[in-house]
């Protein structure tokens, strides 16, 4: 059973802080997180307890974004790799740009829309460690409820939700809040559509 929330500051040891929250990830904890774009909510892709909990939270089925810690990771999840989608992933990634395309069965369903797959190799570092840490993906969302606004991390964030998160990775160096979403492009065989 894991304890109640825990909070981990990057500011004083960077690597130990991102190893004990990714042990609480695949213990099956749920993290509020800052990424390269707004303020998320990662569990463990291969563990249907933190699944279950994450979509608790979010109060809906999915689907759910992948983060992954390289542009491999994520080509990798990949029912193939047409030239867009190479050229698109080699163009933006590590960055705020979300790729959606076919992908292998590979995950738990609340990964999946239509058989399609949302994934991001995110432009903080810390996110990337995590989701390497955690076999290379890490299920992810923006933090908030459903129909309710992005969350900045913070003190409040820490009572509000402790019910429901098991930890939250702060930098108190960058405390400069992120409001702007990923760009999302859909890449099929026959083009690319932008969908934000």
């Amino acid at each position: 059973m894991l304890p109640k929330l825990r909070r981990f500051s990057l500011k004083i040891n960077r690597k130990l802080a991102t190893l004990r929250v990714a042990k609480v990830l695949r213990k099956g904890g749920l993290l509020a997180h800052q990424t390269g774009t707004v303020a998320g909510i990662a569990a463990h892709p291969r563990c249907p307890v933190a699944v279950k909990k994450l979509q608790r939270f979010k109060q809906r089925k999915g689907p759910f974004l992948l983060l992954a810690d390289s542009a491999s990771s994520a080509l990798s999840q990949a029912r193939y790799i047409t030239p867009a989608l190479r050229k698109l992933a080699k163009e933006s990634w590590p960055g705020a740009v979300t790729l959606v395309f076919a992908a292998k069965p590979n995950h738990a369903n609340a990964c999946y829309q239509k058989c399609t797959m949302a994934v991001r190799v995110d432009s903080d570092l810390e996110s990337r460690r995590l989701a390497k840490l955690c076999g290379g993906l890490l299920l992810s969302s923006s933090l908030n409820r459903c129909g309710k606004p992005t969350m900045e991390l913070q003190h409040k964030l820490y009572w509000r939700f402790s019910t429901w998160l098991d930890a939250q990775l702060t930098d108190e160096k960058s405390a400069v809040f992120n409001a702007t979403p990923s760009c999302i492009y859909h890449i099929k065989q026959s083009g690319v559509t932008r969908l934000r």
